[in-house]
């Protein structure tokens, strides 16, 4: 661009020179007219060069504020974007968070419940070694009164029949006074009633305490 104008200048000097050299009579004039035609072309040029970098600069300052303001819009759409990503990375924490807590007051839950397993197998098990002490203390108090029954038929018949009339009002059914007794009651362990009339107790027909539970003793 620059040596396109160098060229036009210096053609324009060029034209003015050859007419000056055309003429002696005119040569002056030709002088004073084609030396304010230059100026004045050097003029307009100088005008359009300023003119030019007007426009370059306000393209320049144009382009900078565009710049700016596509980076400004581009800033604001990745603040947006991190701002959804993170509310929606809150939800799941949330979220997370509560099944967590569940999980934990499942797991306590649980744990409370095996706690009560355990206790509950604890007594049942105290349960089992009262009842298999008490079934034992029962065949040790048969095994004596078996033994008491053949001493007395052994020392004679006189004794064993008023023996066994002793041990047969003991050991008669207190509710029928018929049938033998077999049926143990609990807690207060009297052995006094028999199998028919135990289901229609409630309480033990001696000490008439409420019955919780019964044994059926093997006597032979």
């Amino acid at each position: 661009m620059a040596i396109q104008e160098a060229q036009f200048y210096s053609d324009n000097v060029c034209f003015g020179g050859g007419g000056g050299g055309s003429g002696s009579g005119s040569g002056d004039n030709g002088g004073l007219g084609s030396g304010a035609f230059n100026q004045f072309l050097f003029d307009h040029r100088q005008q359009q060069l300023q003119q030019r970098h007007e426009i370059d600069q306000f393209i320049i300052s144009q382009n900078e504020r565009l710049r700016l303001l596509l980076e400004q819009q581009r800033n604001q759409q990745i603040t947006m974007f991190l701002n959804k990503i993170e509310s929606r990375a809150l939800i799941l924490l949330n979220q997370k968070d509560e099944e967590i807590q569940k999980a934990k007051n499942k797991l306590i839950e649980l744990q409370n419940l095996l706690k009560k397993l355990e206790m509950d197998n604890q007594g049942w098990k105290k349960v089992a070694y009262e009842k298999e002490a008490m079934a034992m203390c029962l065949n040790n108090k048969l095994e004596a009164l078996k033994e008491r029954a053949s001493c007395c038929f052994i020392n004679g018949v006189d004794d064993a029949e008023s023996c066994c009339e002793d041990e047969d009002t003991r050991m008669v059914c207190k509710c029928c006074n018929s049938r033998s007794t077999c049926v143990l009651f609990l807690p207060c362990r009297h052995l006094c009633s028999c199998k028919n009339c135990e289901a229609l107790l409630d309480s033990c027909p001696v000490c008439k305490t409420a019955k919780k539970a019964s044994i059926e003793a093997l006597v032979s």
